[in-house]
């Protein structure tokens, strides 16, 4: 199977990488895929430009073996859609593929382009955050109650597990940058220096 995690990384953290880690061992995926967005539909427009983010990126994961940065949203022009780059992946790639999720995303996945559609290419995978409950509601036959059911079903499965609590998050860190501090256990420190080095997120506030 092969993993995505897509997002803005603005910056790449620790929390990405220890989600990332952990679901990549305990489902012995064959890669993990980070794609990042070039035009973002429900978040705001990313501080650092497409090519610090992709570098920072490779940065991060340069020793993990089996940890990919994947450019096709980078590379397409318009808004970034889910469905555009996974119909882009069947095209590619014959293993399964499983998209992601944080369990706030999923509870608005219904308002995603062509939901329907993105079951009918990959398998959701729902990371638990702490106060966020998934709505088990939402494609309720399609969820499935083990992680064996989840690797043996059909694309269109749907299951949740537990990644374990962080405190890093992008916004916190480039406000935190911007204060002329930031708690180093959130960033990978090459992508420390990188941050340092072109000066990236000096002035933001948000």
């Amino acid at each position: 199977m092969i993993a995505i995690l897509g997002g803005t990384f603005d910056p790449v953290h620790n929390g990405h990488l220890q989600i990332a880690t952990r679901i990549f061992h305990n489902l012995e995926f064959s890669e993990m895929h980070f794609m990042p967005c070039a035009v973002p539909v429900h978040r705001r427009e990313p501080r650092a430009s497409i090519p610090h983010r992709c570098e920072m990126i490779e940065l991060a994961i340069s020793s993990h073996p089996g940890f990919l940065l994947n450019r096709l949203e980078v590379e397409r022009d318009g808004p970034s859609y889910s469905i555009d780059s996974l119909r882009a992946m069947k095209q590619k790639h014959d293993d399964p593929i499983v998209l992601l999720l944080g369990s706030d995303t999923f509870n608005g996945f219904v308002n995603w382009k062509d939901p329907d559609e993105v079951l009918r290419l990959a398998r959701l995978l729902i990371c638990l955050r702490p106060g966020v409950v998934p709505d088990t509601g939402l494609f309720a036959d399609q969820w499935v109650d083990s992680l064996g059911a989840f690797a043996s079903k059909p694309d269109g499965a749907i299951f949740s597990i537990e990644v374990g609590a962080n405190q890093c998050s992008s916004t916190e860190i480039r406000r935190q940058i911007a204060s002329g501090n930031y708690n180093p256990d959130c960033i990978h420190t090459d992508v420390a220096s990188y941050i340092k080095q072109h000066n990236l997120y000096g002035n933001t506030v948000d």
